[in-house]
């Protein structure tokens, strides 16, 4: 009868090890330009779409894609909570470089159509409009350090650091769902009730959508 050939148990052991770790591993972001495609698509379409419903070169035309914009952002934030749920983590980092994206352009274009340029027109808007108008510049500086850092280079030098500094993701949403509950909308829709609905969607995202396992980061991984 032949001798049964001996195992390897370290060579074992490091098999093992490598086929948990992808397993943990989380999925990468899609590679290309895809991304970045969609992004340009959506930003077309909305152009278009609210030149046919508005006069050209008109003020309200401006405070429309001012609006449209930050909706824009507050549903690509929404999205990033959600992603696991959804199954969109390999855009995850997509949809959160396109909602900061968002907020500047609806920044600008507060500033611009809302504001006239004049950052000394602020003292002529109510109380509650100068707090969401202040709430909102705090969620988009909160999301500047993460859309820096969202690259494989930062991640690397910053370690655990980094997953630490986009924990602040969730809460800059919520900061800026209260900003758009806040500051309102004029399309001729109760407040109260889309607002009732987005800062739902917020919550549920930030306590049930948000899985607590632990994670093996992409660089740790072994060929």
């Amino acid at each position: 009868m032949a001798p049964r050939p001996r195992r390897n148990k370290a060579a074992t052991r490091r098999t093992t090890g490598r086929s948990a770790t992808r397993e943990a591993a989380p999925q990468r972001a899609v590679p290309g330009f895809q991304p970045f495609i969609i992004g340009v698509l959506v930003v077309v379409i909305t152009e278009e779409l609210l030149r046919v419903l508005y006069v050209e070169g008109s003020h309200l035309l401006g405070q429309r894609r001012t609006e449209v914009y930050g909706w824009l952002s507050l549903a690509a934030l929404l999205l990033v909570l959600a992603s696991r749920w959804l199954r969109l983590v390999p855009y995850r980092r997509a949809l959160g470089l396109a909602g900061f994206a968002f907020a500047l352009m609806h920044t600008w274009l507060a500033y611009a159509h809302v504001l006239d340029s004049d950052m000394g027109n602020v003292l002529f808007l109510s109380v509650e409009e100068q707090a969401a108008l202040w709430l909102g510049l705090v969620a988009l500086l909160g999301l500047l350090p993460l859309a820096l850092t969202s690259t494989n280079t930062a991640m690397r030098r910053l370690g655990k650091r980094w997953k630490a500094l986009h924990r602040l993701g969730p809460w800059m949403t919520l900061l800026a769902a209260l900003h758009t509950a806040w500051i309102g909308v004029h399309f001729g829709l109760n407040p109260l009730a889309w607002t009732s609905v987005a800062l739902l969607l917020v919550s549920a995202a930030l306590f049930l959508f948000r899985s607590p396992g632990k994670k093996v980061a992409p660089w740790t991984r072994r060929p």
